[in-house]
């Protein structure tokens, strides 16, 4: 049944303080322990280059092709891995430039279990099996490559009767547990052409894109390799559409001021690969930000975005639109804090309003990072009361091709459970 929306007893103001006090700790504690990392000159970060690269976020198939290629130029904990694996890498890396086609491999494996079911359900696994290819096909080597960007991929159940992306149905949570991670079976999720233009100042994406990687993006976003519940990875007033036919577009006015905007179908969908299904119903996103240099533009970034969502005749959705003040900031390379603002209105958000603030931090042991993040969300419903969600992770690079990252959530008021539950996971990622 659902929660309904309650006046505040002293004990949930206890709670919330003792909860708010705890991430002041936390965020102090870092940015104490930052100063006392030793600091050496560097080539540029994975996410300068993936920044570089991609119009999208650090998620879209061109920034990770960008940032797997780094990390296996990197020191890890398996050296004998890393060498026995050379020659592969080698040989695809001598196709590549003969042929301009690049392809990548990755696996990634999640399992969650949940406290405070309200069915006999409390666990979820499932895993995804990507082919990731950017084929450069225009201007190979010159300043404004044009190229055709796919990702051939297979979502499936590992021994669970429900993937983690289910989970939340499960224990009452207005949210998703683990985005991307379904039981989709196999799909081409994207499959776009990607011209750069303006010798890397601007470009633009056409074809089968995802939204996601275009709407509101800062630098840690990335499900599979960061934070994995969607409240913390984006705004919860955002109703992001899954892929679908669009077409996306961005460029710098300015060395520092950019705009970028994103036009799609608002009836995406990762299993019916179908031109505009629900007829000419669009989901659209703009936004002006702000980095100190183009190659900054994950690491620190200052953005305000709009959205609007179209009606949705056949799914019975009204139409809906908002807006998102979002903002990151990276020290040393070191650590980086992000914070957000949502609005919204309508029925296709979680969330009418929300707040998120978080934390990534590098403890300098080779690529291993530590994140924590929280958000605070008044639900599109308005009998429930707010919702907060906490997740905080530690991925460890076990070598150039292997991470293997723990990760804790919990929910405070989750919506459609009386108590407050919490989601334990361990996800494998495994690329080539």
């Amino acid at each position: 049944m659902s929660r309904p929306k309650k006046n505040q007893t002293q004990d949930e103001r206890t709670h919330m303080g003792q909860a708010g006090r705890l991430g002041t700790v936390i965020v102090a504690g870092f940015w104490v322990s930052t100063g006392a990392i030793a600091q050496e000159s560097r080539p540029p970060s994975a996410l300068e280059a993936a920044a570089a690269v991609s119009l999208g976020g650090p998620a879209s198939t061109q920034a990770q092709l960008e940032q797997d290629r780094i990390r296996r130029l990197q020191d890890s904990r398996w050296p004998g891995l890393d060498a026995a694996l050379d020659p592969l890498e080698a040989s695809r890396q001598s196709f590549a430039e003969r042929t301009g086609l690049n392809l990548s491999f990755d696996y990634q494996a999640y399992y969650q279990s949940a406290t405070e079911s309200l069915t006999d359900i409390d666990e979820a696994a499932s895993g995804q099996a990507r082919i990731l290819g950017q084929w450069t096909l225009l201007n190979r080597g010159g300043e404004n490559p044009g190229q055709l960007v796919f990702t051939l991929e297979n979502r499936h159940l590992l021994g669970t009767e429900i993937a983690p992306g289910g989970l939340a149905g499960q224990i009452g949570y207005t949210g998703v547990t683990a985005t991307t991670f379904s039981d989709t079976d196999t799909t081409l999720s994207v499959a776009y052409w990607s011209q750069t233009l303006a010798g890397g100042r601007a470009g633009f994406v056409a074809g089968r894109i995802d939204p996601g990687d275009y709407s509101d993006i800062l630098g840690y976003v990335n499900p599979r390799t960061t934070f994995s519940n969607f409240s913390i990875l984006f705004s919860p007033v955002l109703p992001l559409p899954d892929p679908g036919f669009g077409i996306a577009g961005g460029g710098f006015l300015t060395d520092q001021i950019y705009t970028l905007g994103v036009l799609s179908d608002a009836n995406g969908s990762m299993t019916d690969v179908e031109w505009f299904p629900g007829g000419p119903e669009f989901y659209k996103y703009a936004e002006i930000g702000w980095t100190p240099e183009r190659s900054k533009r994950f690491l620190t970034n200052v953005h305000l975005g709009v959205f609007h969502v179209d009606e949705r005749t056949e799914a019975g959705v009204p139409e809906s639109h908002g807006a998102i003040l979002s903002a990151n900031h990276t020290i040393n390379e070191e650590l980086m804090i992000y914070g957000r603002l949502g609005w919204s209105e309508g029925e296709a958000p979680i969330a009418r309003r929300a707040a998120n603030a978080g934390l990534l931090w590098r403890p300098g042991l080779y690529d291993d990072l530590f994140g924590f993040g929280a958000t605070v969300a008044d639900p599109v419903d308005e009998t429930l009361d707010t919702q907060t969600t906490m997740e905080a992770f530690y991925r460890l690079d076990l070598s150039d091709n292997v991470a293997l990252t723990a990760d804790v959530q919990h929910m405070i008021n989750p919506g459609f459970n009386d108590q407050d539950p919490t989601v334990f996971g361990l996800r494998l990622r495994i690329n080539l």
